[in-house]
């Protein structure tokens, strides 16, 4: 009988030890849920840039291809690449023989077009003189006329093909078109280069190269942002550590579409007195489109807060509160719109977030509470906001651990009227 009733106190022991442990982790549960289902974010101050981001390439402002109007082989090459050049300075030389055996050939028909001309001019006042002494016709008079205009055609003629060719030996030396820099040649000597068809390109000079451009491609969602002596923000592959500032001088309104996207060329003057940046760099660009200066900051997660049960019900409490006290107290909340703060977030589109939101947060007795704010300009990670009810350095609420069964549940979100 005593070993019955021992065994039967040890398994009633066993039964109390289980069921305290139970409740002691229910209890713990309980009280942690309201902290353990959500991360938490602090309130900050301070300031915030909204930016629209494209890339470009750098350029000279002033970039002139030096070409030949004639054909020829290259005999000298005085510059190269990066040299510095003055406005008139020699830079190649083109091999001339043809070209003064053509200027020869044409001083030749020049000196002879101007001997006929003698000889008709001789021809017509011979005529004259035996058309007044009756001794030729009058139709002899007219053809010799006729010579003579012709001689003086095929002189004009001859002197245009004489200055023609004196001016293409002039070709043959390649001089700088502006002051500047070398940044391309594409020639060597003893090349042929053909003029037929359009102008080879035998360099390429940069007139200054302290003072560059970016083209920037930005597509048509982002244009409406950009507007002339708007202050720029860029970084180059070669400097990766190192900011560079640039202003936009000019919005191009020619169109490009690129994978059906329209794009417009953006022109930003940039100062390179250090030299650091080169034609061709490709520049990451930030265009400055609004900036606000202390001023109290939340993270973006916290304006996409997707609501719990229990942030439900606070929400219907307050809707219920401020409907009562609208003299509505018989309104109910509607369902199927989107709720300021938990649906896409206070994020726009460039930078442009929506001006409402809520904020949740966790009072001193740890309930749930929800703030509106009005928010301002955003950095894609922060977003200015304004309200009576947070304060610099408030914890509010981040992220929140649904149950399977309330996202199931979740269905359409509500918004306060």
């Amino acid at each position: 009988m005593s070993m019955k009733s021992s065994k039967k106190r040890m398994i009633i022991g066993i039964a109390a030890v289980l069921l305290i442990a139970a409740l002691a982790w229910f209890l713990t549960r309980k009280g942690g849920e309201a902290q353990g289902t959500y991360t938490m974010t602090k309130i900050d101050r301070g300031d915030l840039e909204a930016v629209v981001s494209s890339t470009g390439t750098l350029s000279a402002v002033t970039t002139v291809q030096v070409g030949t109007q004639v054909s020829g082989r290259i005999a000298k090459i005085y510059t190269d690449f990066n040299q510095t050049v003055k406005k008139g300075e020699l830079l190649a030389m083109l091999d001339t023989s043809s070209l003064q055996m053509a200027v020869s050939e044409a001083d030749s028909s020049f000196a002879k077009a101007r001997a006929q001309l003698k000889q008709s001019r001789q021809d017509l006042d011979r005529m004259l003189y035996l058309f007044n002494e009756s001794i030729k016709t009058k139709n002899d008079l007219e053809q010799a006329q006729v010579n003579y205009e012709l001689a003086q055609a095929n002189l004009k003629s001859a002197q245009s093909v004489l200055e023609r060719t004196r001016i293409n030996l002039s070709y043959a030396s390649i001089h700088a078109p502006i002051d500047g820099i070398v940044i391309s040649r594409n020639i060597d000597v003893g090349q042929t280069v053909a003029a037929s068809l359009s102008s080879p390109t035998l360099f390429l000079i940069a007139n200054d190269l302290e003072k560059m451009q970016i083209l920037a491609n930005v597509d048509e969602s982002d244009i409406g942002e950009i507007k002339e002596g708007q202050d720029v923000r860029f970084t180059v592959q070669a400097q990766p550590s190192r900011n560079f500032s640039g202003q936009v001088s000019q919005i191009r309104l020619e169109p490009t579409t690129v994978n059906n996207v329209v794009n417009y060329t953006v022109v930003v003057n940039v100062a390179n007195k250090d030299g650091l940046l080169l034609p061709g760099m490709t520049a990451t660009i930030d265009f400055l489109v609004g900036q606000a200066r202390n001023v109290l900051r939340v993270a973006n997660a916290a304006l996409r807060v997707k609501p719990n049960q229990a942030m439900r019900d606070e929400l219907m409490k307050q809707f219920a509160a401020r409907a009562g006290a609208q003299g509505g107290a018989g309104r109910r909340m509607p369902v199927g719109s989107t709720l300021p703060g938990t649906g896409a977030g206070g994020n726009g589109n460039g930078g442009r977030p929506r001006d409402a939101a809520l904020v949740w947060y966790l009072d001193a007795s740890g309930r749930i509470k929800a703030a509106r704010v009005k928010t301002g300009i955003t950095d894609g990670q922060m977003t200015e906001i304004r309200s009576d009810e947070l304060k610099e350095g408030m914890e509010v609420i981040k992220t929140v651990a649904l149950s399977p069964a309330e996202q199931a549940a979740m269905g359409p979100r509500m918004r306060i009227l």
